[in-house]
């Protein structure tokens, strides 16, 4: 009997193994993690976050194609629940039934990574990566259209106590807003701690089936540097989160205000914005749309949002005394015993001020500790107050959090501190095992749990965690200045640093192979062996984007500015795929000042380049982008051009980039003919080098100027070279095949050769419908309609606007209206036709 658990045990692991790194797994997740709890809790929760932490490396693994990692992997997740479930079946054999329906249910049945799961099919995304050895084609990284939409997180409040007023209050502005056919626009006020933040994320939970659109979040509030975010570069950030393409998205903040506008136009949309410190930096983010909302939060008085904006202003106050009582006996579970301790509540209130925030840390670790925690919190609490003449509200926090933080068991103790550390208050498991090497997954995720216990933390939803409050980061901060010496918070600083530096560059060796400066050649030793998922990597990214880019600064600031201009070398692909141009200048600005300080010339001459194109890949005029563009890619010229004229193969490369920048900057500019000499210079420098792929781009880049200089013949050699050169590449780029054909189609327009344009799109249509974003081939289909109809084949071109204007629609672009308008048009044209012929009869 026992063998043939054992043998059961074996069987399931290998099957769940199998989908453990797929989205399939989402659907059998929970009822494993049931079974697993029908065991001891504690040591049931313990594998199953480091279950959970298994699948997170696996998931990365996989997506950036490390299929070493993979192997590496697979079976140590096998051995974990193997180990587990043997365990499981020996102390309750009775769950063996139970086991074995769960290895029938999940079972792979096809093709494609097909998994069924009782009644429902999924398809796992291991099977469907896009495999970029080669170059990138654009791809829809987040939702389109039919996608979710985006949401604001609300995470559980079990024991939200008081503001039954204040929420009645907001009903009645929302409602007065839609009887008015506007958008109702609310400005909640109040102190740290008090509970805004809490406060609105109530009223979104009561409302939450009624508030079915897009719902976009924002913190306002100063950086740990005290810099205030830049609107335009959340514009981008929400953009994304919309699912909007990056082409559609315009340069100009002002431009980019208004089309957030638009978008929110097409229905009502909810917007929070937390922790405001100006008031102007409001208004730019409103959307305005009638049936809207916009939930506004901020520790300050600015009467400027009730006269700019219109908005309705609530003020947080501390909460009633009973009310404190409530929140302390509930979070507290002191149940029973709650009128024995009447008096010990009242002195933890007024210690902790009766802010909300204070008051459930302390509850928290009431439940956490024996029944005489509570007179000996309230001495604490009382001793403080009296010792103290007038205490601020972050006093207040600080008396609650210091009694919770010599409670903590030292390990948790030790990792509350690194946490304090760590520059974001969102964070990753993996960054938690990169600051305590030394730490094993059993005790990390143990502590882990007693944090969040002791609310200082929380789960985050895509399986991270957040600090609960800045406030509590700060006292993590200030716990680790008091209690760590001086060169063990270096340690965990450099391990924090060299943590997301690998990150950054492993993510960014599997999304390009672009030549990167790599002086201690790590980018060799991450090239992917497999297939990699462009969409899952960035996803990645975007989770850890604030923690990577409070890293750069954190490095440049700490004086380590080799790993500063790394960094953001590994962040330069992810920015460009996702048109996040503010950040990306912003950190590439400090890489500069790095690179500067390690003296090391070609780490200069990268970092000019990189700016550079950032500034050409926005190209916004009112911000003097090609201006800046032309001088960091003139920058980079000098600095790779010795004297000797014995440039390396590096040198020659980026000299051949500067190059080919500068003639993208002249042909926007509206000099082609200027851009043609800088092409050929470009070409010229990478003679003797390997890059068949540069070449093939200055193939295109020469047939577009020449189309620009009516040389419609050089185009069209040029543009089919393109073409055959994408093809012909050791991992073809049918992305860029398609581009040439396009710009082909566009010259022989242009050359009134309009049957050899028509057939160039046919060919790039067959291309993109099978590799192809939907922006890319509606854009396509777009041109091609327009040529059609210009031969008078209306029945086709009508097809063509009508499949266009489905493809911009799922890829949530605007220029779907310019499919609709294409079309009613022609229908306009084809009515006022037959009405001329009625009338002629």
């Amino acid at each position: 009997m026992e063998a043939e658990l054992m043998r059961l045990a074996a069987s399931v692991a290998t099957t769940v193994a199998g989908t453990i790194g797929t989205d399939a797994y989402t659907a059998i997740k929970a009822r494993v993690g049931s079974l697993f709890r029908r065991g001891r809790q504690e040591q049931a929760d313990s594998f199953l976050g480091e279950l959970e932490e298994r699948r997170n490396d696996l998931t990365l693994a996989r997506d950036r194609g490390d299929e070493a990692r993979v192997a590496e992997l697979v079976p140590q997740i096998e051995e974990l629940l193997r180990g587990e479930l043997g365990r499981l079946l020996e102390e309750q054999p009775s769950l063996a039934g139970e086991l074995r329906d769960l290895h029938t249910e999940v079972r792979n049945v096809v093709t494609n990574g097909t998994l069924v799961v009782g009644g429902h099919t999924h398809v796992s995304n291991v099977y469907n990566h896009f495999y970029s050895g080669g170059p990138s084609a654009a791809q829809q990284a987040l939702p389109s259209a039919s996608e979710p939409l985006p949401r604001i997180a609300l995470w559980p409040m079990d024991h939200y106590e008081n503001n039954a007023d204040l929420l009645r209050r907001m009903d009645a502005v929302w409602a007065k807003g839609q009887a008015a056919g506007v958008a109702a626009t609310m400005y909640v006020q109040g102190v740290p701690g008090s509970g805004t933040s809490a406060l609105t994320r109530e009223w979104l939970r009561i409302h939450r089936d009624e508030l079915t659109g897009p719902q976009l979040e924002a913190s306002l509030g100063r950086d740990p540097w005290g810099n205030l975010p830049d609107t335009s570069a959340i514009l981008e950030r929400w953009f994304r989160e919309l699912g909007i393409p990056a082409a559609d998205v315009p340069a100009d903040p002002g431009e980019r205000s208004q089309y957030f506008r638009r978008i929110a136009a097409r229905g009502p949309i909810v917007v929070l914005l937390e922790d405001v410190a100006v008031a102007s930096q409001v208004e730019p983010l409103l959307p305005g749309t009638p049936g809207s909302v916009a939930l506004i939060t901020s520790h300050s008085r600015l009467p400027q949002l009730v006269r700019t904006v219109g908005a309705e202003p609530f003020e947080m106050k501390p909460l009633g005394r009973e009310h404190s009582r409530n929140l302390l006996v509930n979070v507290g579970r002191i149940g029973g015993d709650a009128t024995a301790y009447e008096k010990e509540l009242n002195l933890i209130a007024d210690g902790c001020g009766d802010l909300p925030l204070a008051l459930c840390i302390a509850g928290a670790q009431l439940a956490l500790s024996h029944t005489g925690r509570v007179r000996e919190l309230a001495a604490e609490l009382s001793d403080r107050t009296t010792r103290l003449e007038a205490l601020d509200m972050d006093d207040e926090i600080s008396a609650a959090l210091d009694p919770v933080y010599r409670g903590l068991a030292p390990d948790a103790a030790r990792l509350y501190r690194c946490i304090g550390l760590h520059p974001a208050g969102t964070f990753e498991a993996d960054v938690v095992r990169a600051m305590l090497p030394g730490m094993d997954t059993v005790v990390r995720n143990k502590v882990l749990r007693q944090l969040t216990a002791a609310n200082l933390i929380e789960p985050a939803e895509d399986g991270g965690y957040r600090v609960r409050h800045h406030l509590i980061h700060d006292h993590a901060l200030a716990c680790a200045l008091a209690d760590d010496p001086a060169e063990a918070r270096e340690a965990v600083l450099d391990r924090i640093i060299a943590h997301y530096l690998e990150f950054a560059e492993r993510a960014e060796a599997a999304l390009s192979p672009r030549y990167r400066h790599d002086p201690v050649g790590t980018y060799a030793a991450y090239v992917p062996t497999g297939s990699v998922d462009v969409p899952g990597v960035i996803a990645s990214l975007e989770r850890r984007r604030e923690s990577l880019e409070n890293v750069v600064r954190l490095a440049h600031e700490k004086g380590r500015h080799d790993q500063t201009w790394r960094l953001t070398q590994g962040l330069h692909t992810f920015y460009l795929k996702c048109g996040l141009h503010s950040p990306w200048i912003t950190t590439h600005e400090l890489a500069l000042e790095s690179a500067h300080e390690c003296r090391d010339q070609m780490a200069i001459a990268r970092m000019h380049f990189e700016l550079g194109f950032a500034h050409l890949d926005r190209w916004s005029t009112r911000q003097g982008d090609p201006q800046t563009a032309r001088e960091h890619f003139e920058s980079a010229l000098e600095l790779v051009r010795p004297a000797d004229g014995n440039a390396t193969e590096g040198q020659r490369r980026t000299e051949s980039s500067a190059l080919e920048g500068l003639g993208l900057v002249e042909r926007k500019l509206g000099n082609p003919a200027v851009a043609l000499e800088y092409y050929a210079l470009g070409l010229g420098a990478l003679d003797g080098i390997d890059h068949e792929r540069g070449r093939a781009l200055f193939a295109l880049h020469r047939g577009v100027a020449c189309t620009d200089l009516r040389r419609h013949d050089e185009a069209a050699r040029e543009l089919r070279s393109a073409r055959a050169q994408f093809a012909a590449l050791s991992v073809p780029d049918p992305y860029n095949e398609a581009r040439a054909l396009t710009r082909y189609a566009e010259d022989r327009r242009a050359a009134e050769q309009p049957d050899e344009a028509v057939q160039a799109l046919d060919e790039a249509i067959e291309i993109m419908t099978v590799n192809g974003p939907p922006y890319q081939r509606a854009g396509i289909l777009l041109l091609r309609g327009d040529l059609l109809s210009a031969q008078g084949d209306h029945a086709r071109a009508t097809l063509d606007w009508v499949t266009a204007g489905d493809l911009f629609r799922k890829a949530n672009s605007l220029r779907a209206q310019e499919a609709d308008q294409r079309l009613a048009d022609a229908s306009g044209a084809g009515d006022e036709g037959g009405s001329q012929r009625v009338d002629d009869e």
